[in-house]
């Protein structure tokens, strides 16, 4: 008899917080899938990025046992859960990404670039993060090479070289590609209209942690509130404990 699948959603950049894979389920005789492996989806809304995340995993993710989301990709997940038809999505500190939150991560991003506090660009307006297009990538992606070498030049005190910003320009690609996956990650994060599915949500919460209940589209949702940190939660041996018990038993809604 084959394992028990879960499909895991959690964005695979740098961060401080632990992972689900920090949860070591492998190790419970479960068959993990960790769906957002490079090369990452690119499609502009929930529906398109999950669809290539699950090509790209392969044809047999049916019958999955569980779907699992860290954070932001809980809308994704949701969009999985629903395209596989599995009746079990558990969140991890789920959030709903708001324009807002899409925003300030653009700012941290051009900062991270020019090294100080930088305004959001003046084409920057919540109509163009819901259009369901690729012109909010291109825009983003055109407004990064700008500030790269605006950066360049100040660093260079002067007007760089054609060679040298070319130079500089390679030297910042795979940042750049970095970035640009990450506000892909974002849009089709925030580009979803919660549609509503057959399943139960089950959310694991840090002690800080605000809560979305009821989860949008959800048939039932479930609060389980964890007396640890944002960035211990998935660490937490009283995680992992919850989760194992959630796997195992039927889920039955309500709130506890």
């Amino acid at each position: 008899m084959s394992d028990p699948v879960l499909l895991v959603l959690d964005y695979p950049g740098r961060r401080p917080e632990a992972r689900v894979s920090d949860l070591g389920l492998e190790d419970a005789g479960y068959d993990v899938r960790y769906l957002m492996q490079p090369p990452l989806p690119c499609g502009p809304s929930a529906v398109e990025y999950t669809a290539e995340a699950l090509a790209a995993a392969g044809p047999q993710q049916g019958g999955a046992h569980a779907v699992l989301a860290y954070c932001g990709a809980s809308a994704l997940g949701q969009e999985v859960a629903l395209r596989v038809g599995c009746p079990r999505l558990l969140l991890f500190n789920g959030e709903l990404c708001t324009p807002q939150v899409v925003g300030t991560e653009y700012r941290l991003l051009l900062e991270s670039v020019a090294g100080e506090p930088v305004g959001l660009p003046s084409w920057w307006h919540t109509d163009l993060l819901a259009d369901r297009s690729d012109d909010f990538l291109k825009r983003c992606e055109a407004h990064l090479i700008e500030q790269v070498r605006r950066s360049i030049a100040d660093a260079a005190d002067g007007e760089p070289d054609d060679q040298d910003l070319l130079d500089a320009e390679d030297a910042m690609a795979p940042l750049l590609d970095g970035f640009l996956d990450w506000l892909a990650y974002l849009a089709a994060s925030h580009r979803t209209d919660h549609p509503a599915f057959d399943a139960d949500v089950v959310s694991f919460l840090s002690r800080d942690q605000p809560a979305v209940e009821p989860w949008p589209g959800a048939r039932t949702t479930v609060s389980v509130r964890i007396d640890t940190t944002r960035d211990d939660l998935l660490a937490d041996p009283a995680t992992r404990r919850l989760v194992l018990d959630t796997l195992a038993a039927p889920f039955d809604g309500g709130s506890r």
